[in-house]
């Protein structure tokens, strides 16, 4: 452990399992003190084959003051991610028929 280290004790909040929570999309939006994260896991296409149903699994608000280092810190270990196994590569969008 070097001088930088912070050494903390995290614990759950009964309401968060403590596995997590599988999200494969987010939807962000913000206001002048605030950006809400509404973490969703997208499911099947319905019928008409354009809408698509989502549930939101986990809705995170978060003050504009906090944004910029969680921001940082995202994109710091996206680059130790990629360092380690690679590019990640996003799915191309999908062709209009």
């Amino acid at each position: 452990m070097t001088s930088d280290d912070i050494v903390m004790n995290v614990t759950f909040n009964e309401s968060v399992p403590a596995g997590g929570t599988y999200a494969n999309g987010a939807l962000v939006w913000n206001t002048p003190h605030e950006f809400t994260i509404d973490f969703t896991s997208h499911r099947s296409p319905t019928h008409d084959g354009d809408a698509h149903d989502v549930l939101v699994v986990a809705r995170m608000k978060i003050p504009t003051s906090a944004m910029f280092r969680i921001v940082q810190a995202m994109s710091a270990n996206i680059d130790r991610y990629e360092q380690q196994y690679g590019p990640i590569t996003p799915r191309p969008p999908k062709e209009a028929p």
